[in-house]
């Protein structure tokens, strides 16, 4: 009976025993030296994304208050009632008002047009000629404006 083994020597030569050369070292480190150099760019990128999400919310903010300083310059009578500001303007009644994480407004208690976002408190305050508003944001931001009207003015100089 004959026996046959295959021989040790032979399959050797299909295995590489050499490790790892000095080549494919300088070839990984090469990779690993390129993804890294990425880092800081990504980083600076984070950051500059942040700035400009702060700074789109400010605009937001200007644009909203200039928008409800033009339409409270023009209402014929302004209330504050529940944390609300109604206007009435031109036989309309403009309704702004707090709708989840949003300030809303409405016109004659229909629609829903979202005139600030990201709000996480605010108050309407009656003062003299006016509304003050204090607003605190998702972010931590507090904001506040005084918001005149000139209904008292034109009844003014109306009667002289």
């Amino acid at each position: 009976m004959r026996m046959y083994s295959k021989s040790c020597g032979r399959n050797v030569k299909y295995f590489n025993n050499k490790g790892f050369t000095m080549l494919e070292m300088l070839y990984a480190f090469s990779i690993f030296l390129l993804v890294v150099s990425f880092f800081p760019l990504f980083f600076k990128y984070i950051m500059e994304n942040e700035q400009l999400e702060n700074r789109l919310r400010r605009m937001e903010w200007h644009v909203f208050v200039n928008q409800i300083k033009k339409e409270l310059r023009l209402a014929d009578e302004i209330n504050v009632s529940d944390n609300r500001l109604v206007l009435a303007k031109h036989g309309q009644i403009i309704l702004y008002e707090k709708h989840g994480t949003n300030l809303r407004r409405r016109v004659d208690f229909k629609g829903h047009e979202i005139v600030l976002q990201q709000v996480d408190s605010f108050r309407f305050s009656p003062i003299h000629d006016g509304v003050k508003l204090t607003l605190n944001d998702l972010n931590g931001q507090n904001y506040s404006v005084l918001l005149y009207s000139f209904i008292s003015l034109e009844e003014h100089y109306a009667s002289e």
